[in-house]
């Protein structure tokens, strides 16, 4: 008998493994990061032909998968009839795609019309609609080898959203510089006017030099289009903490920005305490905020605060007293260094915040217009720079990484399937005109056409 228990304990193990796999992945990969996707998949009844084992990533089980080991392994699918798509979304067990294409069949000849760098879970594929009867997709790079459980094809319809935001943070000495297309103010409906000053030890904010003269400069840019205008006010720089500051000097902390508010005629204060760090900071945090929360209400102003997505201990009723949650969704280094890839810096960061508390009308999915190092060292670069050559899908040289017009898009898109309240810049300066096929700020106004509408 103990024979026999021996012999069959490893399938029991193996069994019991199987069905925890079957769970963690049944789990996992049917949220579609709560898009709330209605719209019927395409793929479904197609005809799949391509690789070995392509068809088993559209045949809408997530157990079974399409294994890929060589390079440039395809599927194809023939939908029979011209049907109109513009998304894809990709399941992939692991992280080991490096490049994936994807093609749409245009009077006989495959045409481009995306390329990303990773797949992973949930991944959301954009594209501008097209009409045809096949679409392909390649798997051109790879570090190991591949399963894809599920991909579906979509042609997905604008979400309602009366009120979705574009924030952007623009900093006094970059008005009057060449380096703001005013254009810009046709998409951006929030300007976070960064920094317009710092609290002094006594909780009294301090304007940095020429900032007067430089909001007045940004809201002759603006002239008469609907844009907010919040000032963006940064922690005590010497001479005490910010906790010092909120310990011993909390009403005057709250006073001096709302008399700064009323002073500059602007529609609300933005606060950057980006890391308290125990308890003890966090409460104090707390407390200021709904302070302040409740006297800028109290006028109809509004509160703005910036956030990184992790350690967040406010309390509910200081998230609660939040109007726009700026999600620093940024220098979020994956395997490949990547620091704004779509897995790490979009739903993981929203989520996380949800997690906290926080509404998804409250926030706004941040993107970066810099690139950084793939070894995560301290060096930032505009998207702009004239040493680099912006590419509309994979944008990395000299060991840098860029978002580019498609990971733009698709992060718009995902803010805007989510539900979320809309999208930040950082920053606005290193953007390339508007009019520019490549710019960022334009992608996301192309974005917003395509999945937002009024309701």
């Amino acid at each position: 008998m103990k024979n026999v228990i021996k012999k069959a304990w490893p399938l029991v193990v193996a069994a019991v493994l199987a069905v925890a796999m079957l769970i963690f992945y049944g789990v996992t990969l049917s949220k579609d990061n709560n898009l709330g996707i209605t719209e019927e998949n395409l793929a479904d009844g197609a005809t799949v032909y391509g690789s070995a084992g392509a068809g088993m990533a559209f045949d809408s089980g997530r157990m079974t998968a399409w294994n890929v080991s060589e390079k440039g392994a395809e599927a194809v699918v023939d939908f029979g009839q011209e049907r109109e798509i513009n998304a894809l979304l990709l399941n992939e067990t692991g992280y080991n795609v490096k490049q994936f294409s994807v093609y749409y069949e245009n009077g006989g000849e495959w045409e481009l019309c995306y390329r990303q760098c990773e797949i992973g879970v949930d991944r959301l594929a954009t594209f501008y609609p097209v009409t045809t009867k096949k679409i392909k997709v390649v798997i051109d790079d790879f570090k190991n080898t591949v399963r894809i459980s599920d991909i579906a094809v979509y042609n997905l319809q604008a979400r309602e959203n009366n009120d979705f935001r574009v924030s952007t943070y623009i900093r006094p000495e970059h008005i009057g510089q060449g380096l703001i297309d005013p254009d810009c103010f046709d998409i951006v409906t929030d300007v976070q006017f960064i920094a317009y000053g710092n609290f002094d030890p006594e909780g009294n904010v301090v304007p940095v030099e020429g900032a007067d003269e430089a909001l007045k400069g940004l809201k002759d840019m603006i002239g008469n289009r609907d844009v907010s205008i919040t000032v963006t006010v940064f922690p005590v720089r010497e001479g005490a903490t910010m906790a010092d500051v909120y310990r011993d000097h909390m009403d005057n902390a709250v006073q001096s920005i709302v008399n700064l508010v009323e002073k500059l005629d602007v529609d609300g204060a933005d606060f950057d305490w980006e890391y308290p760090r125990g308890s003890e900071e966090w409460a104090l945090y707390s407390e200021f905020i709904v302070r302040l929360g409740e006297e800028l209400h109290k006028t109809g102003k509004e509160l703005s605060i910036a956030l990184s997505p992790w350690g967040v201990n406010l309390s509910q009723e200081a998230i609660d007293s939040i109007d726009q949650l700026q999600i620093m969704a940024y220098d979020m280094f994956d395997y490949k260094g990547d620091n704004n890839s779509y897995s790490g810096a979009t739903a993981c960061a929203a989520e996380y915040f949800i997690s906290c508390g926080f509404a998804p009308e409250q926030l706004n999915l941040g993107i970066s217009f810099y690139g950084r190092p793939n070894d995560g060292s301290g060096v930032w670069v505009n998207y702009r720079d004239e040493n680099y050559t912006q590419d509309e899908y994979i944008m990395y040289q000299n060991g840098v990484w860029f978002n580019t017009v498609t990971t733009v898009r698709d992060k718009t898109a995902y803010a805007a399937l989510r539900g979320l309240g809309g999208i930040m810049i950082f920053s606005q300066d290193e953007d390339l005109p508007v009019a520019d096929p490549l710019s960022l700020t334009a992608q996301i106004g192309k974005a917003i056409d395509m999945f937002v509408k009024e309701a």
